[in-house]
């Protein structure tokens, strides 16, 4: 089965939160699906979901490598890392997990997690 709609997840993801999309962002994920932050809250469903792309500042975040990806026919796996930087000196990095489910249209995130590993510095 080929993963290659993943990789391309992943740089939607990206590109939606840097517009500041939140629609195009939480769009993304099934309805129900589940959000952990980098700071380890749960943020459930889409509407939860698109407020995180609101906050103010939010910061701009950029693909670290390729992302990884393995997948059948139902279910996938997309792993990538992040940078950011937001405001003078505050460089940060981090990796994101999901699980997705094929969807009749392409693939949608059920299970986001954020790890995020501080400072880039």
């Amino acid at each position: 089965m080929e993963c290659n709609e993943l990789r391309d997840l992943a740089r939607l993801l990206i590109e939606s939160w840097n517009r500041g999309d939140a629609s195009a962002f939480a769009g993304l994920f099934r309805p129900d699906a589940e959000y952990v932050t980098g700071t380890g809250a749960r943020v459930r469903g889409r509407q939860a979901i698109a407020a995180l792309v609101q906050q103010t500042p939010r910061p701009l975040v950029c693909l670290v490598g390729e992302p990884e990806v393995g997948c059948d026919s139902r279910k996938g796996q997309l792993r990538f890392a992040w940078s950011a930087v937001q405001g003078p000196g505050a460089a940060r990095h981090g990796r994101i997990s999901c699980a997705c489910i094929r969807h009749e249209f392409g693939w949608l995130i059920d299970a986001l997690q954020n790890v995020e590993d501080g400072s880039a510095a």
